[in-house]
């Protein structure tokens, strides 16, 4: 009876671990990302709007981006170089000139430019 009572208390101790392990698959990062207005909230965060992403936030004043993702479905990496695709810099990764250019003017912060907006 004692053995069978400690094999019903293992299975419960190792069913709550994989619950927790479930859980750690989704995870919260913040990190800087140059941008300049609500048009450059609106292109950071419509570049997140992907499956695996359930919650991306740009703050216009700090520039922080806050992203909550599912790891088995999106990376940091991947987030970083989506951001960058659209032409928004980030601690990772910087976006090429080209796509950066393709900016609006007021949109663009590099060279110490003052946003317009």
């Amino acid at each position: 009876m004692m053995s069978i009572g400690l094999f019903i208390i293992s299975i419960m101790t190792s069913a709550q671990q994989i619950t927790k392990n479930k859980d750690k698959k989704i995870i919260t990062e913040t990190f800087k990302v140059d941008g300049c207005c609500s048009d450059c909230k609106d292109r950071i965060e419509a570049a997140l709007d992907v499956k695996g992403i359930r919650y991306a936030s740009w703050e216009t004043k700090t520039h922080i981006l806050t992203v909550t993702f599912n790891t088995k479905k999106i990376n940091i990496q991947d987030i970083h170089n989506r951001i960058a695709a659209v032409g928004h810099d980030t601690e990772l990764v910087k976006a090429v000139d080209s796509v950066y250019n393709t900016l609006p003017e007021c949109c663009q912060y590099r060279g110490g430019s003052e946003c317009s907006h």
